[in-house]
């Protein structure tokens, strides 16, 4: 069996050690069972390809400028909470708004609590739009940097987790690859017994060896908590 963490980006690493390896160590070794090599190599060959195709495919994550998405939601917090003190009569009371706290204050917390605290904002803003001068674009202002503080939080996430999880085509892909990959392994294992020379499989496929040849693979589970990886 393959390796259970072989993920979706160390497929490709995977099948082209592979096919490298099939062809520099078993072309030869049993002459009489060279078509069956080629076969191999270009069955691995046509699921790495269909691999790296279903993960182009796979929409790419929208990425933000975290700085400067963090320097516009500070900034129109406090912006508008001077807004709101500027209003006649001050209709709206700022703590609908702000909780209690100065607009400064919330605007220095780090980026979860930030995120809460706007999108706080941006949910009690219709309530109170006849009472908020120039409110349309206010609103307008406020949800654009919630929606981009919103990217930038789940993007932070993100980085935090080993797995990603894929798209349904990428795990069907993925499953096609691992039969490929396990079927050409028993191919290679039969010749292997033919020349006598058993202990040549993990040089041949990456995930047996105790120390990977191929570069950008591990063997680490993925972290706790995190889900299995689906592609």
């Amino acid at each position: 069996m393959a390796d259970p963490y072989i993920d979706p980006f160390e497929t490709k690493v995977y099948g082209k050690f592979t096919r490298e390896q099939m062809a520099a160590v078993l072309t030869g070794l049993v002459p009489g069972l060279d078509d069956m090599i080629a076969f191999a190599i270009g069955a691995q060959l046509a699921a790495d390809q269909a691999m790296s195709d279903a993960l182009e495919r796979e929409p790419k994550p929208v990425q933000v400028d975290g700085p400067a998405v963090l320097d516009e939601a500070r900034d129109v917090i406090v912006r508008f909470g001077a807004h709101l003190d500027s209003i006649k009569g001050r209709p709206v009371d700022p703590k609908v708004f702000f909780r209690g706290e100065a607009p400064s204050v919330i605007a220095r917390r780090r980026l979860t609590k930030l995120a809460a605290a706007l999108g706080h904002i941006v949910d009690e803003l219709p309530k109170h739009k006849p009472a908020i001068r120039d409110a349309e674009h206010w609103q307008s202002e406020l949800q654009d940097a919630f929606a981009k503080l919103s990217i930038l939080e789940k993007q932070q996430r993100a980085t935090r987790v080993e797995k990603v999880v894929l798209g349904p085509e990428v795990a069907a892909a993925r499953e096609g690859w691992l039969a490929v990959y396990n079927a050409n392994k028993n191919l290679v294992r039969g010749l292997l017994g033919h020349a006598g020379k058993p202990e040549l499989l993990p040089l041949i496929f990456d995930d047996l060896a105790e120390v990977h040849r191929a570069s950008g693979v591990s063997d680490e589970a993925p972290p706790e908590g995190a889900p299995a990886p689906e592609a």
